[in-house]
């Protein structure tokens, strides 16, 4: 049996947030229902329009975190580690 040296990644780092400091008022059942799909029309009408600049983004943040020059000569290691 051989073993495969499994190198730890690197943690990524935390994403800037904006903590709303908010009180949020008591809502009847139905408000709460109406905006709740307020949200999540915003947050997909959102996805639509950036979906092309987060891939983008994370794909960049995926290279800058990969160890560069590791020496490794087969670059599939990485999908049988789990």
């Amino acid at each position: 049996m051989t073993r495969k040296k499994i190198t730890v990644a690197h943690r990524r780092t935390s994403r800037a947030s904006v903590m709303l400091e908010i009180e949020l008022p008591a809502l009847s059942n139905e408000a709460a229902a109406a905006m709740a799909d307020v949200l999540v029309q915003l947050y997909h009408r959102f996805e639509a329009a950036y979906y092309a600049q987060i891939l983008t983004h994370h794909a960049d943040q995926a290279i800058s975190l990969s160890p560069a020059g590791s020496g490794r000569g087969d670059q599939n290691e990485s999908a049988d580690l789990f």
